[in-house]
């Protein structure tokens, strides 16, 4: 396994919304910053998983 980043999270915080990671299949996906596009001006959440340091920004529901 390679080494964590370390900005990004390496556990699970207590409450943490989780979702199952595409790359290594564990249930450790958390929401971790948001942005704003400055063309469309829709807002992204970028989804880090603690296990395999993956990220993916996802479209968030406003």
């Amino acid at each position: 396994m390679p080494a964590k980043i370390p900005w990004l999270p390496s556990h699970i915080p207590p409450g943490a919304q989780t979702k199952r990671c595409p790359r290594c299949g564990r249930t450790a996906m958390i929401p971790w910053t948001l942005r704003r596009d400055d063309r469309t001006k829709e807002v992204f959440r970028t989804w880090v998983c603690t296990e395999c340091q993956v990220t993916e920004e996802r479209l968030e529901p406003e």
